[in-house]
């Protein structure tokens, strides 16, 4: 039974419903975080919790129960925390009852600043004009009207229900979160096996591979991050202890605290502790060197330590960090900053995993979206030949001469030349592929003495052949003809590329040589156009013409001797590196006198 295909137009409409549907979904998904994150913010911490303790819990399971283990880890997290909450609100404190005492440096840190502005030049002029502009702005503004206080006397009930209303919230919050975090490490294996059933009971393996990819990820990231900022934390408050800072632990600890944030962060963190130094220091140097020490071991840690300690474990583009950082701080707050990370890592997941939802790595991760040679093809059509030359020596450098060589310029002319059949490329546009073509494979092109080794035979051969590259049919053959070219001359071998539209057929060489016709096509040709081109060559020429073409299909490419393929007129299929063997070896077998048999007679 026949089927109809799809026209174009009905393609267009199915792929423009599926983006309007994609589109209703996300709206859908984004409002429903945003109205319900009083309940989504604890789940979400409390899963992201349940991640970093999950090794803890493994370890200590080993050797006591399960619920025993899950009530000590959870215990010695909830000491900790705490003990680093009543650390900062104690020194927050401190900094605020001394704040007064450093009255003096300031006064004369604003006399310094207001003789800079006095002693004229560019700069003093710019910051006397934004003086200005503040002075005009605020004198019209009228004064704010006066305050009257009515006293009126409260029981003693309703002053503590004032003092504690505002900590209801935050308490009930936080428990929720610890009873999560509980439950969640006491039914782990149980959780997993739902998730299993809900999500991929058709395919346990790929679903259970997507949860402990998630896994993985996240408990590596969130331990990591931990580990590194509370060793930033100590490093920098040690430093700041020993510039002479107050309260330098903490200090430390807001700085790598802030360090959770993507790149935002570790700026506030350095700057709150440098605005401290220039309130209490008499001078201008200590600032700089506490601003200094904050930034050497951020760039440190960030350039070295983690690009180590984390790998590929995060696989998300810095761009795609900043814009979620700013996506959940609109969402969630402050918290969704710090939860920015792991959710994206989440995503980045399902991405890897969810068919439906390939498009989150394309957006989110760090890999090439491109292969190389839909790059180097992109990068033609543009006429952006030096950066397409960048990404073809790459290739070649990474994975050698042949493999490279077909990766990026033998696949890029087949996909050029499948567009072409479709009439998806003007002629201007055909003209910029095969006029780059050539001027990458001059970029790459290597000296002689670096050309691949021949053997004996293959050495004769290449003093007494040339090859002839010629394009079939057009001009993306001619693109075809020049890489085939190229990879014969890495070979040893003298080869030249003559296109499809030059004079034909083949001049005769000196005597003691031979020229051999390479034929080269982008996809299969007809009979009719091989027969023609051998017409077009000549008679003599003709008959010892090879006609090729590049193909990366397993099934079609020809496992004949070559021999047999151009007695029979018939095509040569496959990859570069094939196609130049087998060019070789047909070097060497029209070179070869044939043997003699002497009969020996009575």
């Amino acid at each position: 039974m026949s089927t109809v295909p799809r026209s174009t137009g009905d393609r267009s409409d199915a792929s423009l419903l599926r983006l309007t549907a994609l589109c209703l979904l996300g709206g859908m998904a984004i409002l429903t975080l945003y109205f319900g994150r009083d309940v989504l913010l604890p789940c979400a911490v409390a899963v992201l919790l349940a991640f970093v303790l999950g090794r803890a819990v493994s370890l200590a399971s080993r050797v006591m129960p399960l619920p025993l283990s899950v009530a000590v880890v959870v215990l010695a997290a909830i000491v900790f925390i705490g003990l680093i909450a009543v650390l900062i609100t104690v020194q927050l404190a401190e900094v605020a009852g001394s704040l007064t005492d450093y009255q003096a440096n300031l006064h004369k840190k604003v006399q310094d600043i207001r003789e800079i502005l006095q002693g004229g030049g560019a700069v003093g002029r710019f910051m006397a004009m934004l003086v200005a502009l503040g002075q005009e702005f605020t004198a019209n503004v009228e004064a704010a009207p006066e305050r009257v206080v009515h006293l009126q006397t409260d029981s003693g009930f309703e002053r503590i229900a004032a003092l504690l209303a505002p900590l209801v919230s935050p308490v009930l919050s936080i428990s929720i979160v610890v009873i999560l975090v509980v439950f969640i490490l006491l039914d782990r294996e149980h959780l997993s096996d739902q998730i299993v059933r809900l999500f991929g009971a058709n395919d346990v393996h790929a679903t259970s591979e997507a949860i402990a990819d998630a896994a993985h990820r996240l408990g590596r990231v969130l331990t990591l991050q931990v580990v590194t900022n509370l060793g930033f934390a100590t490093v920098v408050g040690a430093g700041l202890f020993a510039l002479g800072l107050p309260n330098a632990a903490l200090w430390g600890l807001l700085a790598g605290g802030f360090r959770f944030v993507p790149y935002i962060g570790a700026v506030v963190g350095a700057l709150l502790p440098t605005l401290i130094a220039f309130a209490i220091a008499p001078g201008w140097l200590h600032p700089l060197l506490v601003l200094g020490w904050i930034v050497l071991w951020d760039i440190l840690i960030g350039q070295v330590v983690e690009p180590v300690l984390f790998g590929e474990s995060v696989g998300v583009t810095p761009l795609a960090l900043v814009l979620s950082a700013i996506l959940w701080a609109t969402l969630w707050g402050p918290v969704g900053i710090l939860l920015s990370t792991p959710l994206t890592i989440c995503l980045l997941v399902l991405g890897r995993h969810v068919p439906q939802l390939r498009f989150l790595q394309i957006l989110l991760g760090h890999e090439p979206a491109l292969t190389p040679y839909q790059r180097i093809y992109g990068r033609l059509i543009r006429r952006a030949v030096v950066d397409a030359s960048g990404v073809a020596l790459a290739e070649i450098e990474e994975k050698g001469p042949d493999k490279g060589l077909d990766d990026a310029l033998g696949r890029m002319v087949v996909l050029a030349e499948a567009d072409r059949v479709l009439d998806r490329l003007t002629t201007a546009q055909v003209d910029a592929i095969v006029d780059g073509t050539d001027e990458i494979l001059d970029f790459i092109d290597v000296d002689p003495a670096e050309r691949a080794p021949q053997t004996p035979a293959a050495a004769d051969a290449a003093a007494r052949v040339r090859f002839v590259c010629v394009g079939g049919r057009g001009q993306i053959d001619d693109a075809v003809a020049a890489i085939i070219g190229h990879a014969l001359r890495r070979m040893g071998f003298e080869a030249i590329r003559q296109r499809h539209g030059d004079s034909l057929p083949i001049e005769p060489l000196q005597e003691g040589t031979l020229a051999i016709p390479v034929v080269c096509y982008a996809s299969r040709p007809s009979v009719a156009v091989r027969r023609y081109t051998s017409r077009k060559l000549g008679v003599d020429v003709g008959n010892r013409a090879c006609h090729v073409v590049i193909d990366y299909e397993p099934a079609t490419m020809a496992v004949r001797p070559v021999e047999t393929i151009v007695a029979a007129r018939d095509i040569l299929a496959g990859d570069i590196a094939t196609i130049c063997r087998a060019m070789a070896q047909h070097a060497v077998a029209v070179t070869t006198p044939p043997a003699v048999s002497v009969a020996a007679g009575s």
